[in-house]
């Protein structure tokens, strides 16, 4: 594996476990096996390197995400719904779960316009865009509002996940309004 990649994934392990601000480069570096000198030099500084974390966790979230629905049967709106929630709620409840670091970075980066918050503000368009997708191509008329209102109710299960409320229980009832 090249070094750059073990910087990459080894710093994402970090941040997501210990955030961005209580992470040092130090520590960043020692783990990855380097120095921050070649730290620096892959990725310019923390930020570079906090901006190639979010785009590397973008990418595996929405391979994850697209290999899900790609193992499950989708027919019609509701199979759609069960589909993006069961996925959120299946990651949320994974031993690894240390919350969404998106969500995350713009806990820790509230200036809205830090390069931080920018892509965690992108990544959550693009999951919106991507379920917008997924209605469009079963010809649902109203794709927008229901593409929204399932992405505010996974949003949800994140939260209340982060917050200590994994012992939700979703009911079928729920699925009714995507039908």
């Amino acid at each position: 594996m090249e070094l750059r990649d073990t910087i990459l994934r080894k710093s994402y392990e970090i941040f997501y476990k210990q955030g961005f601000h209580d992470s040092g480069v130090e520590l960043l570096a020692r783990q990855a096996g380097t120095t921050k000198r070649t730290l620096y030099a892959h990725f310019g500084n923390k930020e570079g390197l906090i901006e190639a974390v979010l785009e590397y966790r973008h990418h595996m979230f929405m391979n994850q995400l697209k290999d899900y629905f790609d193992n499950s049967e989708i027919k019609d709106v509701a199979d759609i719904a069960r589909c993006y929630l069961a996925f959120i709620k299946n990651w949320t409840l994974s031993e690894d779960f240390y919350g969404c670091m998106f969500i995350n970075a713009c806990a820790e980066y509230s200036d809205t316009g830090s390069s931080p918050h920018q892509i965690a503000k992108q990544h959550k368009t693009k999951v919106r865009q991507w379920l917008f997708d997924k209605f469009e191509q079963i010809s649902l008329e109203n794709a927008k509002q229901k593409s929204d209102t399932l992405f505010v109710f996974g949003e949800g299960i994140i939260v209340a996940t982060q917050t200590g409320q994994e012992s939700l229980e979703l009911e079928d009832d729920v699925f009714k309004g995507f039908s």
